[in-house]
């Protein structure tokens, strides 16, 4: 509070001497000068209406900065808002004077008075913030001595008082060298300005980059602590230490830009930043800045080897020597498996037999890199949470992909087919080539090789036809109605069983089934091997068509008689 009045009479001073210089310069006389043209005239009168309102607006901001001092603390705080709104506009207004007294000066219009009173402001202006830089530098150093040396709580107000200091400071450092500026319009000597402006950028550097490298510490550790124990107040202070440490780079970032206009070097203050932040930025491309950086990064992995190299080696060494390890446990493991499936009186297809080979050995070597990863110092249990989230998103996301892999696993529960075997599922018929969870490999039988999704396959009518062993060939071959039916039905059933590869076990089955349209038609039933299917098939048919050729059987086709009528003087003949 105590500065907060010491700070509201220098502006009330400020305010009261500008006014006072106002009111004494507007009653010595016009603005203008006699003899003028109407052109200078219109000029002098815009400076002369501007000087009467800022007269006016001094006197308005003087009683409003008294009543600052007299308000409680609270009500202060609102008051100082409107203030330095109000004093920020007045300031652009005296600037507005300034251009338009350069510009009368420009066109040959006296304008000293004009010159006189924003002069005085200038001036006065410029004390006033070097007066008022100087109060908040020593705050500064105050405040930094406590962050430093303070306790945690003394320490973090410290910080939040300093960030707060500093970006009231900022602001008044732009005003100063915008004021400086215009006093050049003028052509008044800066000299002495610039070099306090200089030295005061240089100081609040320093100390800007040393609370920020300081904050930079505190919340790495917060961090490091937080990562094990995530504490809601560790996470708070986390969080406030963050938004300081934002608000001293944005200040420091004013710095660099002022610093820059004044050809001051500050690639050191541009790496500290990004340092600090974490953030890149447009700086990176400069040439020192980027150097800079990399010889700081080097420099700290050199450090960092120095010390953990030793230990680095033994844990990479103890990691690769674990993935040998279960890498040979998953071989064994396999071969366990294989020999237990293969000894086991459990029949099992040989895709559930490679499923569970195969998945043996990766679980295991799963299970040993999650084991070899927590040696380097990895925690695995963030990382396996971190994995099952990671699942659960891509589960959503892969939808059709999982009721897949639901459809594979019950294709190796119940096994339906085997590889090998003939199938006909999906909308497609060949011989099954491979499996995995997710599809079905199908190779036809003009050598394409079909992928059928499992849901396609699960969810629809599965035929296996090499399922069995043997397999029923169910053929039809007609006669005519002319032709002995005894002999015909002898014919076929000499042809059937003189075929080597017809079982006689079950008996084929050789019976006339139906009176056709154009035929009466024998039902011809051998069974064979499964694999001798279509050698049987392709033997009968031939034999038939030969014999029956040989013995004077006809084999007839669908015939139709045609019956025209003619008409002839009305008369019809068939």
């Amino acid at each position: 509070m105590h500065v907060a009045k010491h700070r509201g009479q220098l502006q009330l001073a400020t305010i009261f001497l500008i006014a006072l210089t106002l009111g004494s310069l507007s009653q010595s006389g016009a603005l203008g000068q006699d003899a003028q043209t109407p052109q200078q005239e219109g000029a002098s009168s815009q400076i002369e209406a501007l000087v009467a309102d800022l007269k006016q607006r001094g006197r308005a901001l003087e009683e409003l900065s008294q009543k600052v001092g007299e308000n409680p603390e609270g009500a202060a705080a609102m008051l100082e808002k409107e203030v330095s709104d109000r004093r920020a506009r007045y300031r652009r207004d005296i600037a507005k004077l300034v251009q338009l007294v350069v510009d009368a000066e420009d066109a040959g219009t006296r304008a000293a008075q004009g010159r006189a009173i924003a002069t005085a402001f200038l001036k006065q202006d410029a004390k006033s913030m070097r007066e008022k830089l100087e109060e908040t530098g020593r705050e500064s150093v105050a405040l930094v001595d406590v962050a430093t040396k303070g306790s945690p709580d003394e320490a973090q107000k410290a910080r939040s008082e300093l960030s707060r200091g500093l970006s009231t400071s900022t602001r008044l450092i732009k005003y100063l060298d915008t004021n400086i500026d215009q006093q050049e319009m003028l052509g008044l000597d800066v000299k002495a300005d610039i070099e306090y402006l200089v030295s005061h950028l240089k100081i609040r550097a320093d100390v800007t980059s040393g609370v920020l490298q300081s904050t930079k510490e505190e919340i790495d550790e917060i961090a490091t602590r937080a990562g094990a124990d995530t504490d809601a107040e560790a996470q708070k202070l986390l969080a406030s230490l963050k938004k300081q440490r934002n608000a001293l780079a944005e200040s420091q970032r004013a710095n660099v830009q002022l610093m820059d206009e004044y050809g001051l070097e500050t690639a050191q203050l541009r790496q500290g930043i990004i340092v600090a932040t974490g953030k890149l930025s447009q700086d990176i491309f400069d040439k020192d800045v980027a150097s800079g950086l990399a010889d700081a990064w080097l420099e700290d992995a050199a450090d960092w080897l120095r010390t953990n190299g030793a230990s680095l080696v033994f844990q990479v060494l103890a990691f690769v020597l674990l993935l040998f390890a279960f890498w040979i446990a998953a071989r064994i493991g396999r071969g366990l498996v294989r020999r237990a499936i293969d000894r086991s009186k459990l029949q099992v297809s040989s895709l559930a037999r490679d499923f569970f080979i195969k998945m043996t050995g990766r679980l295991i070597l799963l299970f040993g890199f999650i084991i070899a990863i927590a040696q380097l110092g990895i925690e695995v249990a963030p990382l396996l949470a971190g994995l099952g989230i990671a699942g659960f998103i891509i589960g959503f996301a892969l939808q059709d992909t999982l009721s897949n892999f639901a459809s594979g696993m019950m294709i190796l529960v119940y096994r339906p087919f085997d590889e090998g075997d003939v199938v006909e599922a999906g909308g497609v018929i060949g011989k099954v080539d491979k499996m995995n969870l997710v599809s079905t490999m199908v190779l036809t039988f003009d050598n394409q090789l079909l992928v059928v999704p499992n849901k396609q396959i699960w969810g629809g009518v599965i035929r296996n036809v090499t399922h069995k062993n043997t397999r029923r060939v169910d053929m039809q071959f007609g006669i005519g109605y002319s032709d002995n039916v005894q002999k015909a039905e002898q014919l076929l059933t000499e042809i059937v069983t003189g075929c080597e590869k017809v079982l006689k076990d079950p008996a084929p089955v050789i019976k006339l089934h139906e009176l056709g349209d154009s035929s009466l038609n024998f039902i011809v039933r051998p069974w064979s091997k499964t694999d001798e299917y279509w050698d049987v098939y392709w033997h009968v048919t031939r034999e038939v068509k030969r014999r029956f050729d040989e013995e004077g059987i006809s084999i007839p086709f669908p015939q139709r008689d045609v019956h025209i009528y003619r008409e002839d003087g009305g008369d019809a003949e068939a």
